[in-house]
Formats: C-alpha cells, structure tokens, sequence
C-alpha cells in the first residue's frame, strides 16, 4: 500500500478543532490516562518522544511529568501550533519541536535514546508501518515505555453497520486495507488487534497492557454532551476500554508496550 497523502495534515487549525470535541476530547484524554496509569515513576527528567505530535497536547501532557519531550511532525504548520499553545502553560522550554518524517528516526536519533516514545494516530499513514516500529523500538531505552494508538478494524465494521447504516461498506471493511477517514474524507489504515501484536513481537517489545478507546460513545448520537455527562462518559469508557471483549468493538486500539530487546536480528527483518 502507497504511504498516504500527508498534505491533510497542513490544516493545523481544522484538526485542532476537532481534538476539542467530545469525540476528539475522547479519543485523546482516554489514551493519555491509559498511558499515565504505565508511566515510568521517576518520569521526571526522562525523555519522551511524541511522534506525530500534531497540535501537541500529548507533547504537553509529557512535559507536565517532568519529561524532556521530542515532538515530531511532518506538518511545519502544526509543529508552529503546538509550539504556540505550549508557550501559554510555560511548557515549551520543555519542548523540542522537530519537523521531519518518520522514516527518518533513525537520522535524527541514537540508539536507546528515550525512555517513552508515544506513536497516536500514525501508523494509519505511514507506507511501511513495522518498519517506523522497529525504529521506535531502536530508540527506547530498555523498560522504555512505547504507546501505540490505531483505527480498529471492527471499530470500523461496526460503525458502518450501526451508524451509517451502510451494510455494504461495513461487509468491505471486513477485509478492506483501508477505510476512509471521516474528517478530512482520505483514506487510513486499519489494524486488527493480532496484527499489532505480531508487528511489536517481531520487533523485541514485549506488550503489556491492551485498552479500547472509544467503544460505545460513537453510537450516543450527542456529540455535544455536557461538561458532566462527558465526565460520565470518560469513566464508562474507561471501564469498557479495559475489558477485552468491549476493547475488541472499539474505534481505537491502544497497544501499551517496553523496550526488552533490540530489533536487529535476521527473524526481525523478514
């Protein structure tokens, strides 16, 4: 599959805005407390890298631990955002804001250089997505923590058949590689969950939480809900997100995992 069009992700401010919806609030907030719970204790003063860091809240989130933050972006004009809004809490001096490609990790960075690495929505777009995993791999420090967060395949199944009501298209996307993305109308990827776990095995990590996110919330049609209703919704959430047979259905996979060998060996490469 070709790696897909990234000229999307230019318009910093359309996806800033949906990260401050409920679903955007969501997607983010929950995969942030899943992350928190694994956190390293001494976090402080560690260093943290956030791969397509976007508009940087996790970036942000990162350096309110303590950590020494790396946001990587592909998108000069969202690197500038992050940057802006990270000056207002007095975070950016935490902060390095690197504009460049994932598939330069490996340029850019020495082995064993982080002690966190967080990869949020990314994988989607990328040509080669185990290949961006065994550089992420490189990169942590052993116990290093590395979170990734994907488009579930039967969270993608389901919301065809539930939501749009489109049988036809929730049947394809049984097996279709990709689906389309209903912000900017382009298409991503999709994981199954054993897809995950065979490409951070193949690359020495050894996995060691599993979460949905998003399962249920979706279906409510209240995109709006208020302040306390969310604050509900966060907490059943949460609770659906860490049983294995709700994680199964949602959106969003996040896949939590440590640094136990590097990913040099001949089996790794196949």
């Amino acid at each position: 599959m070709r790696m897909v069009d990234t000229s999307r992700f230019q318009d910093a401010d359309r996806y800033a805005s949906y990260l401050k919806t409920a679903a955007g609030r969501l997607r983010s907030e929950l995969a942030w407390e899943n992350l928190r719970r694994v956190l390293p204790s001494n976090a402080s003063r560690r260093r943290a890298l956030d791969m397509g860091s976007g508009p940087g809240l996790t970036s942000q989130q990162l350096a309110q631990t303590g950590c020494e933050v790396t946001a990587l972006d592909i998108s000069a004009e969202m690197l500038g955002l992050a940057r802006r809004q990270a000056e207002a809490p007095g975070l950016a001096a935490r902060i390095s804001f690197v504009h460049a490609d994932a598939r330069q990790l490996q340029e850019l960075f020495t082995a064993e250089s982080f002690d966190v690495v967080v990869c949020h929505n990314l994988l989607e777009y990328l040509e080669d997505p185990f290949k961006t995993i065994q550089d992420m791999a490189h990169l942590l420090r052993k116990g290093g923590v590395l979170s990734i967060l994907v488009r579930n395949r039967a969270g993608e199944v389901l919301r065809a058949a539930v939501k749009s009501g489109d049988w036809s298209l929730a049947s394809a996307n049984l097996s279709a590689p990709t689906v389309v993305d209903t912000l900017f109308g382009e298409p991503v990827r999709v994981f199954a969950p054993a897809e995950v776990r065979n490409l951070l095995a193949r690359a020495g990590l050894e996995i060691i939480a599993e979460s949905g996110v998003r399962v249920f919330f979706d279906y409510l049609g209240c995109e709006d809900p208020s302040e306390e209703a969310y604050r509900q919704i966060f907490e059943l959430e949460m609770k659906l997100g860490a049983q294995p047979e709700f994680a199964a259905i949602a959106r969003y996979l996040q896949v939590i995992a440590v640094g136990a060998r590097h990913s040099s060996t001949k089996e790794n490469e196949r």
